[in-house]
């Protein structure tokens, strides 16, 4: 499908996406219909977003369906990064759930759960998930209880947040750890710390310590606040990865919207992986084409999309190369979790 006009990736709503070779409808789901797409890892997924203490969402509870962030009737592009999918609309009503359900606990936030994540990872041949939970540096339970809920299935591995402006940061990764964590999920946009500070770096060197991969929300999206632009830029995330070699990292996103200079980084440093939710498809072809097959990985971003938004790229990158797109929908990843 590499010479198809651009249309060819542009579906009104999420349904739509059944055009594509891979995927079928089945009543009111789109599910994979073509066996040989799994097994499929993604390493890039929430339980419910964060929300203020008292507050609390119960991630083990099943609803009838689950409340995605871009609505399973909205556009559904390929070709662009995938929060331009929300269109400005989209975006107001999108932060304004994020603040909202935070502040209270309610919105789409409570269908976020453990069991609908299962649900629809069944439809999409996804047979693990690593769970990442975002200390926000705020009171609240939304650590504690990711990683409990995803600490207690075989289907998940939790990773630990710990935000690193906040006191006894090492402290309180050692105790995420202790309590099952196997990774750490560090956001440094909303944490608001660069990613090469003092306390950052204590953190590496406890992840290397550990032998747990460090994933970073890396590179703009274009809807962040121009202040917030600057933690994420890409040359901040290189002194880390040269100082700290025995420290995993995967750059989450690609880069986001600098997905070129990410892959400068993959490319330079063997400590460095590309997790590829969000992308746009001329990026994951650029991704597939230009950096190491071997340190790429899947990933979502549910519930912010379907998982089919991320999955439907991947396969469209990697027709007629069954073992790449095997390395990158699972096998990278399982080598990573030590599955």
């Amino acid at each position: 499908m590499t010479d198809q006009p651009p249309e060819t990736f542009r579906f009104d709503r999420l349904e739509d996406l059944a055009r594509l070779p891979w995927f079928d409808v089945d009543g009111d789901r789109l599910v994979v219909a073509d066996r040989s797409v799994g097994p499929v890892i993604d390493m890039h997924a929430h339980y419910a977003l964060p929300t203020l203490w008292p507050r609390r969402i119960d991630m083990t509870r099943q609803t009838e369906r689950t409340e995605l962030l871009l609505p399973c009737c909205a556009r559904h592009d390929l070709d662009v990064y995938a929060n331009h999918n929300f269109g400005k609309l989209g975006i107001r009503k999108l932060k304004r759930e994020l603040v909202l359900g935070g502040a209270t606990g309610l919105g789409k936030r409570k269908t976020h759960t453990a069991p609908n994540l299962e649900r629809d990872c069944r439809d999409m041949g996804i047979v693990h998930s690593a769970i990442l939970a975002i200390d926000m540096g705020i009171p609240s339970h939304h650590v504690h209880d990711t990683i409990t809920t995803a600490g207690a299935l075989g289907t998940t591995t939790p990773f630990g947040s710990v935000h690193p402006r906040k006191r006894k940061p090492k402290e309180k990764l050692e105790d995420q750890l202790h309590r099952g964590a196997r990774g750490l999920k560090l956001h440094p946009q909303l944490q608001q710390f660069m990613p090469d500070a003092p306390a950052a770096r204590e953190l590496y060197r406890l992840a290397a310590r550990e032998r747990i991969p460090v994933i970073w929300h890396c590179g703009p999206v274009g809807i962040e606040l121009p202040s917030a632009r600057k933690f994420v830029e890409i040359p901040n995330y290189e002194p880390p990865l040269a100082d700290h070699p025995e420290t995993t990292f995967l750059l989450g996103h690609a880069g986001a919207l600098a997905c070129d200079q990410a892959i400068g980084l993959q490319k330079k440093y063997g400590n460095a992986y590309l997790e590829v939710s969000c992308i746009s498809l001329s990026q994951m072809r650029q991704v597939i084409e230009e950096a190491d097959p071997d340190r790429i990985v899947y990933g979502t971003d549910w519930p912010f999309y379907h998982h089919a938004l991320a999955l439907a790229k991947v396969l469209v990158a990697t027709e007629g190369r069954p073992e790449l797109r095997r390395k990158i929908l699972h096998d990278n990843a399982a080598r990573l979790l030590g599955l």
